[in-house]
């Protein structure tokens, strides 16, 4: 009787020991199963954070055209230099997001009225899919005067962080940049003609310069 009491104890040992081996290994397969849902989920939350920012940086970039838009619409800029200079205040405007100056094209022109106003094409300038660092080509900047109609186009291209299949955002495939444009349109203001540069934008354009 003792002999078969054993052999049973025996074998309910080996059963709890199958039991604990099988728990191990389902705990082994939760593991897996998390991977497999995890690489997709964190994905998808990167995904989000990058779009997420380039809604933002479109949005400051055109309340930073705005905002130094005006300084051509009273005359401040007047003297004060082409599409660089006023590029470095448009990057001021911006605290430099997304390092600006290397990404963004300023185009400003003018003419006798608003219908005959042509912009230079910003073509594909630093999408270049075989030179993802390839600088920004500066744009176009037409001296305007009082009472002129000007119509400026701020192009920022956006390095993406992220690869295309992730996001879609590519505007040119290969290119890893998202191009973003803002443009708007205004009538200067009847300013004196032959004035300098206003010393405060001078000063502000000198430091973004390096000089």
């Amino acid at each position: 009787m003792t002999g078969s009491t054993g052999h049973i104890s025996a074998v309910l040992r080996r059963l709890r020991a199958l039991r604990r081996r099988y728990r191990s290994e389902a705990d082994g397969a939760t593991a897996i199963e998390f991977g497999i849902v995890a690489l997709p989920f964190l994905g998808l939350i990167f995904g989000i954070l990058e779009l997420a920012l380039v809604f933002f940086t479109g949005s400051v970039l055109a309340q930073a055209m705005s905002d130094t838009g005006r300084f051509v619409r009273v005359g401040s800029f007047q003297g004060c230099g082409t599409a660089s200079e006023f590029k470095a205040l448009v990057c001021d405007k911006m605290s430099n997001l997304m390092n600006c100056r290397a990404n963004l094209r300023i185009d400003l022109s003018t003419a006798n009225g608003f219908q005959t106003i042509v912009l230079a094409d910003p073509g594909l300038s630093g999408l270049d899919p075989d030179d993802e660092d390839a600088e920004i080509e500066d744009g176009t900047y037409e001296e305007t005067g009082p009472s002129e109609p000007v119509v400026m186009r701020g192009t920022f291209y956006y390095p993406l962080a992220l690869p295309n299949f992730m996001t879609r955002l590519e505007s040119i495939p290969g290119s890893r940049r998202h191009v973003i444009s803002t443009s708007t349109a205004f009538r200067t203001e009847p300013f004196p003609t032959g004035s300098s540069c206003d010393p405060a934008l001078s000063a502000k354009i000198s430091e973004h310069n390096g000089d």
